[in-house]
């Protein structure tokens, strides 16, 4: 392995609406050398290109000479090779060519169909069943396909000039790049557009709606490979050398690391590099700008397509070998950073690590990492907080709960009170396998409650049994009770005489030693529960504007409560909440100088949704 640090990338772009303002900057992430494990194919001229993890919890491939999509188990065992349509030519070994669609199946591309320069999309069910859909234009040469946020499958053709959308359904629509620069790779970007790198010194995205724009790079860069980074950027690799690209289409760049590059493939790792095939091996290059170059057992065997496989690994094609080969990488426990949550599994593993990006257009533009606030001082050592513009004034709350012994999960629950562009990634360090969530920019975040985000091995711990609770531990009843709760109806708590000052006591927030926040919860589920939210002041941590409020146990908070003045903007206070719970609920706010109050409900069984309310309480 060979390593060589380069001038830093600058990690944020413009982007992001918010009370303060700052750049926010990655961290270094150090990448150890990867165990390569190579699995042989029948043929070794298969040539094979693209590979992606499909929907089945397999690993897909095109195997360009032998015409065929082949299926993989993460086990390395060849399950099928599926012959494709006789007289199609699928994309090369220098670009991924498919993808995991939105519909359960897989989505390839076949740069030329028929034999007359043709080109067509093509569907894989996970039985094996393949549907071709011609691309409109004459000559069109597709290369490479991503799924978009809008749950349609987004292509790039060459010779056609154009960007091509298909719908699951099969529809396909074009559109005419404006400068003739002829797009070769794509990916799609955290906020939520699509990206795709061109011949011509050019990157462009096109939106859902299939508006282009196109963004100059610097003079003779070209043939770019691109990929969505863990940064919240877009990252091209071409013969100028390493590129970034913020969500504005601000570029900056680094020098080539050696002549093994340009990239194949470029993509992002679960550990929170970017990884890419070269010439003679695979690279990575830490978000700091680290390059560590890796050789591969197989000489001259030409790496081609990379992806991050359903068990965490790296796999990657090796065109001339007929080789799929598994790099595994070592695991390493979360260490805990300005912008890197540890959240525990059992005491003190620091078994979790989260991470934030985020990016918007509101406010002029923003980008960068959210800041961690862990919340174990508190007593909570499963979830905490994320801020991204000011520390006072914290965006996200994060859960991990052990449900092992519910459903053989382990899940991820978070709630935001933001209507900011994010990605949230989570990693099991035992393993390295990740899970990411993405929010639209400009949209109110909806709360996460993935029940089935990681998979419980025979090794993973269940929670133990508490004597106060009938054999069931705290996160158990917990866990159970989520998905409990009833709606009480009308606040039962009681308004105060307007200018009196809030006290805080055990079920009672108070912002500014004014704002009086409490919540009552009842359910009819897990033998009927009902009660009043406990309170968890945050003034500890330097957060003046808001607390948590918990239901069942205290490691386990369910509610973020925040009050904003804004009243030189609009002459009110805001309140804005987000709860990681389904259980039905009443949140009380109460203005003690003046008496007014406000309250929200939730009902059984219903995802609790993110509140903005930018109305709330007058200023006097």
């Amino acid at each position: 392995m060979s390593t060589r640090t380069f001038s830093s990338i600058p990690p944020c772009g413009a982007a992001i609406l918010a009370v303060a303002l700052g750049c926010l900057v990655s961290q270094p992430i150090s990448a150890a050398a990867p165990q390569l494990t190579e699995f042989p194919l029948p043929s070794a001229t298969a040539g094979l290109a693209g590979i992606t993890a499909g929907p089945d919890g397999n690993l897909w491939f095109v195997e360009r000479n032998a015409n065929q999509i082949g299926k993989m188990a993460p086990n390395g065992t060849l399950l099928a090779e599926y012959p494709a349509p006789a007289g199609t030519f699928l994309a090369n070994e220098l670009a991924k060519g498919i993808t995991a669609g939105p519909d359960g199946n897989v989505w390839f591309v076949i740069s030329n169909s028929g034999g007359a320069g043709g080109s067509a999309i093509g569907r894989i069910t996970p039985a094996g069943v393949i549907k071709t859909f011609p691309v409109p234009t004459a000559v069109p040469y597709a290369v490479d396909i991503v799924t978009g946020a809008d749950g349609n499958l987004w292509f790039t053709e060459y010779d056609g000039d154009n960007i091509g959308r298909i719908t699951p359904a099969g529809v396909i629509n074009e559109y005419p790049l404006p400068h003739g620069t002829f797009p070769w790779s794509i990916a799609l970007g955290a906020d939520g557009n699509v990206w795709f790198g061109e011949t011509a010194g050019m990157i462009g995205r096109i939106s859902p709606a299939g508006t282009i724009q196109e963004f100059p790079l610097n003079q003779g860069r070209g043939d770019n490979v691109i990929a969505a980074g863990p940064d919240g950027n877009i990252w091209l690799f071409d013969a100028g050398g390493i590129g970034v690209v913020t969500p504005q289409g601000a570029f900056s760049e680094l020098p080539a690391p050696s002549a093994r590059y340009p990239a194949s493939v470029l993509h992002a790792g679960p550990d929170g590099n970017m990884w890419m095939t070269t010439m003679d091996g695979i690279g990575s290059v830490s978000p700091s700008g680290q390059v560590n170059d890796y050789p591969v057992p197989t000489a001259s065997s030409r790496p081609a397509g990379i992806t991050t496989g359903p068990d965490g690994n790296l796999w990657f094609t090796e065109s001339a070998s007929g080789k799929i080969v598994r790099a595994s990488l070592p695991s390493h426990p979360c260490v805990a950073g300005d912008t890197t949550l540890c959240i525990d599994d059992q005491p003190g593993d620091a078994r979790w690590q989260a991470t934030v990006s985020f990016s918007t257009t509101q406010g002029g533009g923003r980008s960068g990492k959210g800041h961690a606030l862990p919340l174990a001082s508190l007593g909570v050592s499963h979830g905490g907080l994320f801020w991204f513009f000011d520390g006072t004034n914290p965006e996200m709350l994060l859960k991990m709960l052990n449900a092992c012994s519910l459903n053989e999960r382990f899940w991820v629950f978070y709630s935001a009170t933001t209507n900011v562009g994010f990605t949230v990634t989570v990693t099991d360090t035992h393993n390295g396998r990740s899970k990411v969530y993405s929010n639209k920019d400009g949209k109110a975040a909806p709360p996460i409650q993935d029940t089935s985000a990681f998979s419980c091995t025979g090794g993973d711990a269940r929670p133990a049994p508490d004597d106060g609770s009938a054999g069931e531990s705290a996160d158990r009843d917990a866990v159970r009770d989520l998905a409990a709760w009833g709606e009480r109806g009308s606040s039962l708590l009681p308004s105060p005489e307007p200018g009196s000052r809030c006290s805080t006591d055990a079920t009672t927030i108070c912002i500014d030693g004014r704002f009086k926040i409490q919540a009552t919860f009842q359910t009819t589920q897990g033998g009927g529960k009902s009660g009043s939210g406990q309170a968890i002041s945050l003034q500890s941590l330097g957060v003046a504007q808001g607390g948590l409020l918990w239901f069942f146990s205290a490691d386990n908070p369910e509610m973020l409560v925040k009050v904003i003045d804004a009243c030189t903007l609009n002459h009110k206070f805001w309140v804005f909440y987000a709860a990681g719970t389904n259980a039905g609920f009443t949140l009380t706010v109460t203005d003690t100088q003046t008496g007014h109050q406000v309250t929200y409900k939730n009902a059984d069984l219903s995802a609790a949704p993110p509140v903005q309310d930018t109305s709330a309480l007058p200023c006097s």
